[in-house]
């Protein structure tokens, strides 16, 4: 079974790191991987160690607006590596997807519905949505969350070819402590250690986290806090650096920027942060709570859903919520470690990496 993942980019982000573990992860003997990616002329981040470590990525920069060159050159990737199955994962690789079927009949079109961000916001979105899901074998919802708001959005949907199938993490990968500095840590240090993984992105909303750093900082509560991310523009990034720079957060705040070991970047810190707007089924969140991490999140319905008791939420809509909660921590030293070890305990019982690559597998063979 050849399966080839159609996306627009695989450079950062949950979805990368996702397929990534896909690519590692699944049943090579029954399925051969191959990954496309059309916004990229030159693969960097997740797409080039993916690329380095030996799997087949292949890169096209498409034209603005319907690429028929595009198209063509799907035909021969078709073709030539004998796809059995498109899966894709973006919004857009699924207009193509759909004029390939039309060209192979006989092709399998899965479909993974990450978040909702994008195509949610525009009606002729959600009408192409509704009628690409009767050309699609499956649609995949990463959360029961993603599968009833395109539902609620998309009343032509065919509702018979939709399922869900949570994101999952290679718990053996992720496991508690596995960077940290001093063996000595037992406990949680008299230091708020902060930390977070998420592409720069307005849904990310790292504006709320630099904020919350600079009260921390103005109320004299010691702390260091590590970002790991990166922005599709370096201008972007920059934005946050003179936002860091101007309040004189420097020697508490260290943005990491990319990073192909997630690992590294959650050693450093014993509470995980998230002040997302919207997600699907948070995979930089189940990283950390494998890593049994104490996680703080945004009060979001993929946030909950996620929870199984193990999380703890602010109100993102109070630009003060998140520094309060972490204020009350420093003062009143409370013990966090069981709720942390209840975290992993959560992604292993309901979001490991097996039993999703176990699920998709499945979909490709039914």
């Amino acid at each position: 079974m050849n399966v080839l993942h159609l996306v627009e980019y695989l450079n950062l982000g949950g979805i990368e790191r996702l397929l990534e573990q896909i690519a590692a992860n699944s049943f090579s003997d029954r399925t051969t991987q191959h990954f496309l990616t059309y916004e990229t002329t030159e693969l960097t981040g997740i797409g080039k160690t993916m690329k380095d470590s030996g799997y087949s990525v292949m890169t096209y920069k498409k034209k603005a607006g319907r690429d028929w060159q595009l198209v063509s050159h799907l035909i021969q990737t078709i073709k030539v590596n004998k796809i059995d199955v498109i899966h894709t994962h973006d919004f857009g690789p699924m207009e193509y997807a759909v004029i390939l079927k039309m060209r192979f009949p006989k092709l399998k079109l899965i479909h993974t519905q990450h978040t909702l961000t994008h195509f949610l916001t525009q009606t002729k979105y959600k009408y192409f949505f509704g009628l690409a899901s009767y050309f699609y074998n499956r649609i995949i919802a990463v959360s029961d969350f993603v599968k009833n708001s395109i539902i609620e959005s998309c009343p032509k949907i065919k509702k018979s070819v939709l399922k869900v199938i949570p994101n999952g993490v290679d718990t053996s990968r992720f496991v508690p402590q596995t960077f940290i500095e001093d063996e000595t840590i037992s406990s949680y240090s008299e230091k708020l250690k902060l930390v977070t993984v998420a592409r720069i992105s307005p849904v990310k909303n790292l504006e709320y986290l630099l904020n919350t750093c600079r009260l921390l900082s103005e109320a004299n509560i010691p702390y260091e806090f590590h970002h790991a991310g990166t922005a599709k523009e370096k201008s972007i990034e920059d934005v946050y650096v003179k936002y860091i720079t101007d309040h004189h957060l420097e020697k508490n705040v260290t943005m990491h920027g990319f990073t192909n070991d997630a690992t590294q970047i959650l050693s450093k810190g014993e509470i995980f942060l998230s002040s997302s707007k919207s997600e699907g089924h948070p995979v930089a969140l189940l990283e950390a709570m494998a890593s049994e991490k104490y996680c703080i999140v945004s009060d979001i319905a993929p946030h909950k859903e996620t929870a199984h008791g193990a999380l703890e939420f602010y109100d993102i809509k109070n630009p003060t919520a998140l520094f309060e909660i972490l204020k009350n921590i420093y003062q009143s030293k409370p013990d966090l470690k069981s709720q942390a070890e209840k975290s992993r305990q959560v992604v292993r019982s309901n979001y490991s990496l097996s039993k999703m690559v176990q699920s998709y597998t499945e979909q490709y063979y039914e």
